[in-house]
């Protein structure tokens, strides 16, 4: 048994065909026997929820760690956490850029790792949380 934390963007920062790539790699780490998926079940759908769904059609057990509430302090980063402290390795899986329609905050760079190779991605927080307890972590940028 293994625990996989998978985290990264939210479903607006991918186009189509990033979609269908991040799915294809979410495929490929869950599809070990033995992995049990540990996420955060993001309320904007992408990376948490391809994850859950995946998981459910590969047939692999779930730790899913929601916010309490929608709010920095209180709920995300409490869950960012457990998902950290939970996880054996953390995949974070965002994209290089913007999709030309994405109408929300946009960064210079991801303020959580000072990166300019990816958009914003609370998933960053959670992998740079989950390096500081020495787990195994992996960045995965979809250009």
């Amino acid at each position: 048994m293994i625990y996989v934390g998978i985290v990264g963007a939210e479903s607006a920062k991918f186009t189509p065909s990033r979609e269908l790539k991040a799915k294809s790699m979410i495929e490929r780490l869950l599809e070990p026997q033995g992995t049990i998926l540990v996420s955060g079940g993001c309320h904007l759908g992408g990376i948490d929820i391809w994850a859950e769904e995946i998981a459910d059609a590969l047939g692999r057990s779930k730790v899913i760690h929601y916010p309490t509430v929608l709010e920095w302090a209180r709920g995300y980063k409490p869950r960012n956490i457990k998902i950290a402290e939970t996880s054996e390795v953390v995949h974070n899986i965002t994209v290089a850029s913007y999709p030309p329609d994405f109408d929300g905050m946009k960064f210079e760079a991801c303020y959580h790792c000072i990166s300019k190779s990816h958009v914003k991605s609370g998933g960053c927080w959670t992998a740079k949380y989950a390096r500081t307890l020495g787990k195994t972590v992996y960045w995965h940028i979809i250009a």
